[in-house]
């Protein structure tokens, strides 16, 4: 009984076409580009620091600082809700901000903190430029990924040494792409682990420490970003190279001549 194979859909044929479109244009013209780019950024003053401590920046966060005083003396009518801001005048950003603070009618309030912490600004502006690179990593790693899959051929017996090439290179596609990944994990976690630093030293302002460990904590991320702008553009090498010499073969990954093989 003959068995009716399905033409494959417009659509489908159409989507194929864009991606094998896409991903050569990505590798011939982009890719080198790309590659210079990063290069000259590394190279550049975004990274050219001749003394690590160039990355730190003023906190503004004085080590001892005193509340207002409070002279509503109970008044109801200066009553937020139910918490009363009283506050003793020799009270210090420790008191303010590491405990409620215990009143006399055993009420406890917390003052506000009307002061604006900003980012480091050099980590920001990098922060600004490596994450939309990484993101454009990722974009171009998945695309590959989806060209070398369909270009592989359907499954037979023998003559399967360009498909095995086929398959070595998405794994290392796919290597890229996540590796890329967790760069992009990095960046994002920067901030937060920054915001708790800095609340350590909101709360205990007069540990020299937890001042000195945000400036070496800058210093590390800087370090470690130059890291991750260094592995982009290594990508974007490897790739490149490894698609170039093996080109061939993720075109054809079978001979269509067969007595070649003997």
């Amino acid at each position: 009984m003959a068995v009716n194979v399905p033409k494959e859909a417009p659509e489908v044929t159409s989507l194929k076409k864009d991606v094998l479109d896409k991903a050569e244009n990505s590798i011939i013209n982009v890719f080198p580009k790309k590659i210079q780019e990063l290069g000259e950024v590394l190279q550049g003053s975004m990274f050219s620091l001749s003394d690590p401590s160039q990355i730190h920046c003023e906190l503004n966060i004085p080590s001892q600082l005193t509340t207002p005083t409070n002279n509503c003396n109970g008044d109801p009518s200066n009553e937020l809700g139910s918490k009363k801001r009283k506050l003793d005048t020799d009270r210090t950003v420790a008191d303010v901000y590491g405990n409620l603070i215990q009143q006399p009618d055993g009420q406890k309030v917390v003052p506000s903190f009307n002061e604006v912490i900003g980012c480091n600004p050099k980590l920001e502006t990098i922060v600004d430029y490596l994450k939309p690179q990484i993101i454009t990593v990722i974009k171009h790693c998945s695309n590959i990924k989806l060209w070398i899959q369909l270009m592989i051929p359907k499954i037979e017996d023998g003559n399967n040494f360009g498909v095995s090439i086929q398959e070595d290179i998405l794994s290392e596609v796919t290597k890229a792409e996540s590796d890329a990944s967790s760069y992009l994990d990095q960046t994002t976690r920067y901030f937060s682990c920054r915001a708790q630093m800095l609340k350590k030293l909101i709360k205990y302002p007069h540990l020299t420490d937890f001042r000195r460990a945000i400036n070496e904590y800058d210093e590390k991320v800087f370090f470690s970003f130059q890291l991750i702008l260094t592995e982009l553009r290594n990508i974007y090498v490897v790739l490149y190279d490894v698609i170039i010499k093996n080109y061939l073969k993720l075109k054809t990954p079978r001979s269509t001549n067969s007595s070649s093989l003997y």
